[in-house]
């Protein structure tokens, strides 16, 4: 991370009262920079206001209502020009077998993973062309393929990177950088606040694992993805490129592997 980089940027962070999202502000606040978060609870690094250099913003939205991410936007008009960075950080995991989920959670999580993020993007995106900015979603692997016991997550991801490398291509012109990151098991509150196949709340726990990554890790190589002007799909361990290139060159050992790797989660 290169803190020159972020002096004087204004940057718009969702899902920044916990995990990627806070650890993504608490790296920032540490510069002479403009922060607006959006989330429906407000950070713990706003009790330390004035604490560090950092100009920091909380705007209390819920980011699957077109009303309330309107109302951000119009507050955000109001207080700042242009916009440099828009990590679109927040989202919801769904666990369930495809048979086992009904339509209305389908909706529920495309709506938090995929219209809410869409629709910021397209209201924010005249400020962000202003400043020739760029657009970082935080995804996961498993939107590079159906995941068994994750199908309305994997499908929900994957229609985001759709959208965000063809605006990739066509804002091309303009400058606007898109960039789709993908970070392995990471040590957050995501399970526990997902959705199971009826909608209600997961209440799982992380994975225990050696391989797990802390918030503060994601949030390290997301900043200096940023930084990069090539970036475009990252990818941060072994089990990315793992489904991002046997999914064309042996699928049915792809399927093999899950279906073994992941039996007990959609049984």
């Amino acid at each position: 991370m290169n803190p020159d980089y972020w002096k004087g940027k204004t940057v718009v962070v969702t899902g920044g009262s916990s995990g990627i999202g806070e650890a993504i502000l608490s790296a920032l606040s540490k510069i002479d920079c403009k922060l607006i978060n959006l989330s429906r609870t407000q950070p713990e690094l706003l009790k330390r206001k004035g604490a560090f250099p950092a100009e920091l913003l909380h705007i209390q939205t819920d980011l699957s209502s077109e009303r309330e991410i309107d109302k951000a936007i119009k507050k955000i008009s109001k207080e700042y020009r242009g916009i440099d960075v828009l990590f679109a950080n927040a989202g919801v995991t769904t666990h369930s077998r495809f048979d086992g989920t009904r339509i209305e959670t389908f909706r529920k999580t495309f709506d938090i993973n995929f219209f809410g993020p869409i629709y910021l993007i397209q209201r924010l995106l005249p400020q962000i062309k202003l400043n020739v900015g760029t657009v970082i979603a935080t995804s996961t692997v498993s939107g590079l393929y159906g995941i068994p016991g994750r199908s309305a997550y994997s499908s929900s991801k994957s229609a985001l990177h759709a959208v965000l490398e063809a605006a990739r291509i066509e804002l091309s012109e303009q400058g606007v950088s898109f960039v789709i990151f993908c970070p392995p098991y990471t040590k957050t509150k995501l399970r526990a606040s997902g959705l199971d196949g009826d909608g209600n709340p997961l209440n799982e726990g992380y994975y225990p694992s050696r391989k797990i990554k802390t918030p503060e890790e994601v949030a390290l190589k997301m900043l200096n993805a940023v930084e990069d002007p090539e970036s475009r799909l990252v990818i941060m361990d072994s089990s990315g490129f793992f489904l991002k290139w046997l999914r064309n060159i042996a699928p049915a050992f792809l399927e093999r592997t899950l279906f073994k790797k992941l039996y007990k989660d959609f049984h």
